[in-house]
């Protein structure tokens, strides 16, 4: 079968069915996204390292599999990229920095041993923050991830390199971190799905830390039901692993239900603080908050009035756990840092333990109370960020005529799940003015990743997928 740009638009079910009945080869596809990666990486350096000779003898084993019918699941065959903070067996791994620009780790983060398990099609590593310590994926050692978009943008990060690689389609699904925002904030900016899962769902083995009581891993794609299919095959206890819980998504096996009807949704302006935002993401948001009524859903305002706390409380618990994994690093060699990652590792050097203990006691009754509130209702809908995505040159937004900078205002809007240790996922809403995407977040209870998924594949079966018209 000779693949054309088509391929592109198909998700997971259609393409392992594809495989499946041997109708494209695990090869043809693997090799179809690499020429992609090739002729067009240069424009947007979503992939820091491509790994066509490992790639293609992955993609062999699985079409050797599969001929002689020994077919592993949805995931056989499928080709993947993983953000550059997790560990790939004897592949470079930098974490975005200096520091381990020669790591050549020597197993894989079990995130990957499960993915290979499943023969899913690792095509390369994708440019991250550096230490995934930020939020655009301006990487002074390796370059600047840009958007597919508009290439004189940010991608967000810290897992930027991983989004622009869906959004552009230089693969069907990517591995990313979330300790802040980092996976569902790039997802947001380049007009993917970005999930991060309940914290303890997913092992963060093999994982470079960032601030672990917060540290997810997550997925990205162009469709709720392909991030589903991908967290299913990545969670799992372990007992390696500290933050590891032994736990199980809700309703995992029964049926994909994305009918909205009856469907308790609220909003809670509290949680993003009231913040302002710009006049495209307010309407566009207004305009999902239609479609879910016409499809059937409850919408109802709810309060919560420790949001200010919560979001204070985030330097607070993050700045201690940032500095236990850096202080070797920073000791050694503080001038190895860029200068705004080297400032971040010093503020989070200063932070006292009795505010980090005492973080940690009032995280756990803000988590009391959330919990009375969000297991009241389906999910929680908000905007994702308060704006699109900005000049890398200048890394500004403006918002009811006022410019500002862009790094911190995200905080309000993605920092809860984090903080709450619940599943969020972003998903595209449409374009602003300019042609850049806008997003939403659903927010759930614990373990219900399956529900969230499901409500944004209703909306996204009620609203055609928008893809980048340079990659397409």
């Amino acid at each position: 079968m000779e693949l054309n740009h088509s391929i592109l638009e198909l998700n997971i079910s259609q393409l392992s069915e594809l495989i499946k009945t041997r109708e494209i080869s695990p090869v043809e596809l693997t090799q179809f996204y690499l020429d992609r990666i090739h002729q067009f990486n240069h424009l947007i350096n979503a992939y820091l390292t491509i790994c066509d000779e490992h790639a293609l003898a992955q993609a062999k084993q699985a079409e050797n599999e599969i001929l002689h019918g020994k077919w592993r699941g949805l995931l056989h065959g499928i080709p993947y990229g993983v953000k550059d903070v997790i560990d790939t067996k004897d592949i470079l791994t930098t974490h975005g920095s200096s520091f381990f620009s020669k790591n050549f780790p020597t197993e894989d983060a079990l995130c990957i041993k499960k993915l290979n398990a499943a023969g899913a099609i690792m095509l390369g590593k994708t440019l991250t923050h550096e230490f995934a310590a930020a939020t655009t994926t301006i990487n002074p050692h390796y370059g600047t991830a840009r958007n597919p978009w508009n290439m004189d943008c940010i991608t967000g990060g810290s897992s930027g390199g991983s989004a622009a690689a869906v959004a552009a389609s230089f693969c069907v699904f990517t591995i990313g971190t979330d300790t802040g925002g980092s996976v569902r904030q790039p997802a947001a900016l380049c007009g993917v799905v970005g999930m991060k899962p309940t914290h303890g769902l997913i092992s963060l083995t093999g994982i470079c830390q960032n601030a672990h009581t917060l540290d997810h891993v997550g997925v990205m794609s162009k469709y709720a039901q392909d991030t589903f299919f991908v967290t299913q095959v990545i969670a799992g206890y372990d007992a390696n692993d500290a933050m590891s819980r032994k736990l199980v998504m809700l309703n995992e096996h029964s049926e994909w239900q994305d009918n909205m009807r009856g469907k308790n949704i609220a909003l809670c302006p509290d949680l993003y603080l009231h913040s302002d935002m710009q006049i495209d993401v307010a309407n566009a948001f207004d305009h999902v908050v239609k479609i879910f009524t016409d499809l059937g859903a409850n919408i109802q305002t709810i309060q919560f009035e420790g949001a200010i706390r919560l979001t204070e409380l985030f330097p607070s618990i993050s700045g201690p756990e940032f500095a236990q994994f850096h202080r070797p690093f920073y000791e050694s060699n503080p001038n190895a840092y860029s200068q705004a990652v080297r400032e971040r590792v010093e503020w989070s050097l200063k932070v006292s333990a009795d505010d980090y203990v005492n973080g940690l006691k009032e995280r756990e009754l803000l988590r009391r109370r959330f919990r009375e509130l969000i297991n009241k209702v389906d999910a929680i809908i908000a905007p994702s960020l308060p704006f699109t995505a900005p000049l890398i040159s200048d890394l500004q937004v403006t918002i009811n005529d006022k410019v500002e900078s862009c790094m911190w205002l995200h905080r309000p809007f993605l920092n809860t799940p984090n903080i709450m240790g619940v599943p969020g996922v972003t998903v595209p809403m449409g374009l602003d003015h300019n042609n850049l995407p806008l997003s939403f977040q659903i927010t759930g209870a614990e373990l219900k990743e399956k529900e969230i998924l499901e409500i944004a594949s209703s909306y996204q079966r009620s609203n055609s997928m928008l893809l980048p018209p340079l990659f397409h």
